[in-house]
């Protein structure tokens, strides 16, 4: 399993968990594929696929924190400035949506961000900043577009 199939896989398996406990569903993973990244079913054979992407306070926060860049280390982090949940990390979030929304993934289709952060941001806080930001007119994300924490015990439903 590559890297990004690991990080697809952790992100689906929490938020099957999460939507799951939230809608009262039976939903498990089926399988692993290309677009959309997973598909799922419940016991009676419906359907959802999910499209994964993730999100990070600042460009390059996933890379450091996958060890590929010192851009968190202790010696740059004291340069930069903080980050604000209401300013950077929905406006990147944001994007990492909207890059997502002109593809097409067919039915059934959920857009799960996985949040990357050091920081348990309180996604609902930003619900409507985010969605502000966005251009809805094509969206192909019929079951929705969530968040799913980076500590995966929280799920916030954007759109």
């Amino acid at each position: 399993m590559t890297e990004k199939e690991g990080i697809e896989k952790a992100t689906a398996e929490a938020f099957v968990e999460l939507y799951n406990d939230r809608n009262g569903t039976s939903i498990s993973i089926a399988e692993h594929a290309d677009s959309p990244d997973v598909r799922c079913k419940d016991l009676l054979g419906n359907k959802l696929n999910i499209e994964i992407t993730m999100t990070e306070d600042r460009s390059g926060d996933i890379q450091a924190r996958l060890g590929r860049s010192n851009q968190r280390g202790p010696e740059t982090i004291l340069k930069r400035l903080g980050s604000t949940l209401n300013g950077n990390v929905s406006a990147i979030a944001a994007q990492r949506i909207q890059a997502k929304l002109d593809k097409d993934y067919g039915p059934n289709v959920a857009l799960v961000v996985r949040d990357t952060s050091g920081v348990p941001w309180d996604w609902d806080l930003v619900k409507d900043e985010i969605v502000s930001l966005l251009n809805l007119d094509r969206n192909p994300f019929d079951c929705g577009i969530w968040i799913v924490s980076s500590s995966k015990d929280q799920l916030f439903r954007i759109v």
